[in-house]
């Protein structure tokens, strides 16, 4: 079966992304710092995406289909907020004013909060990209497990709303230093309005790889260089996981043969 068309939903998806961003702000807040900045991120959980467990005691998650945002402490959830009415300002403050109310004060940063329009979503849109999502995820979780050597987690970046893991060439795992390969798939991006899958290379001696690939398949070089797959040219493939592993793993192959090779532990 088809995956959603994803078709005019971008008032939908912004209003989704905006939301993610309070959920990412809140883990920030609520969490020690990790390598690679891993507390930037969030988890991709069954409808929606969710901070790990934060130092007030709780877990923050949002779920697309049913457009509300909870809050649960051991197992047992205190509040959910119906985000319907809201602007990503206002979203924020009842969100704040519901954890005193809980007995944790969380001073968040507001920098990315910022949106005082009233979130324009469409709940049959939302729901489709939770399936979405939901179907990219398990793709590239199971491309994932394919591969050997030091990987991050596969999560949800809030500041992008992009879905990534990182694979390491060698022993190191600093994306700041250590040579590289990151997989993953955006609903959007600037210049890129449609989702898509993407990789990209990178060692300090060679810079971003450029390598020639085969439609449906691009070789970009902006917005960023490396490979590109519209997720249009790919969600009615009749065994969508496999297309996508196929894909990346050809580009794995040909993008680790030119970054350094392996250290021994």
């Amino acid at each position: 079966m088809a995956l959603p068309a994803l078709a005019k939903w971008e008032a939908t998806r912004d209003a989704l992304h905006q939301i993610a961003l309070i959920v990412g702000a809140m883990r920030v807040a609520c969490s020690d710092p990790l390598p690679n900045d891993l507390h930037f991120s969030l988890e991709v959980t069954a409808g929606g995406i969710s901070t790990t467990e934060m130092n007030c005691g709780g877990v923050l998650q949002f779920r697309f289909s049913d457009l509300q945002l909870s809050f649960a402490r051991g197992g047992r959830r205190d509040f959910a907020l119906d985000v319907a009415g809201h602007s990503q300002i206002s979203l924020m403050r009842r969100l704040l004013e519901r954890l005193a109310d809980c007995g944790c004060e969380v001073q968040p940063s507001m920098k990315h909060i910022t949106g005082e329009t009233a979130f324009a979503i469409d709940r049959a849109q939302a729901t489709d990209y939770a399936k979405a999502l939901s179907a990219v995820f398990t793709a590239l979780a199971r491309f994932r497990a394919k591969l050997s050597g030091c990987m991050t987690p596969l999560v949800l970046w809030p500041h992008h709303f992009d879905l990534a893991f990182i694979w390491f060439a060698t022993v190191g795992m600093d994306e700041q230093s250590d040579p590289q390969i990151a997989y993953g798939f955006a609903p959007f991006s600037p210049g890129l309005s449609r989702p898509y899958f993407y990789a990209y290379a990178w060692s300090q001696p060679t810079g971003y790889l450029k390598m020639p690939l085969e439609a449906p398949v691009k070789a970009l070089s902006e917005p960023y260089t490396g490979l590109y797959a519209p997720y249009d040219a790919l969600r009615e493939a009749p065994h969508f996981d496999a297309a996508v592993e196929t894909m990346l793993m050809s580009y794995h192959r040909n993008a680790s043969k030119q970054l350094p090779q392996r250290e021994t532990a």
